[in-house]
């Protein structure tokens, strides 16, 4: 065998090895769990109780629920939104933080 056809044959072989990897990378990409964890360690006082990936919205934007182990802030838990699969960073929290101002009359002054 000459290096030509050595050559030729290790090339088509490299080209049938990258199709199939581009075949099998068709798999969506998606934000995982540890990267909404420290999404809501950082930017909220919620202290995770419990984390789960919710049905896609109308757009297909991936969204998380997260029940909350401080109450205070977010009773019912909160929701957060990722509007791009590629990139943690696209998360929000969708979930307003909310406040109890009657608490606040009760402080003595």
């Amino acid at each position: 065998m000459g290096i030509a056809v050595k050559l030729a044959m290790c090339s088509a072989m490299v080209a049938l090895a990258l199709g199939a990897s581009a075949a099998n990378s068709s798999a969506r990409a998606e934000i995982k769990d540890y990267m909404i964890l420290r999404l809501l360690y950082l930017d909220t006082s919620c202290g995770v109780d419990h984390l789960e990936l919710l049905e896609p919205d109308a757009d297909g934007n991936q969204r998380f629920y997260a029940k909350c182990r401080n109450v205070g802030s977010y009773p019912d838990g909160l929701e957060v939104l990722c509007t791009d699969p590629d990139d943690d960073r696209a998360c929000k929290v969708t979930t307003p933080e909310k406040t109890f101002k009657h608490l606040e009359l009760l402080r003595q002054r």
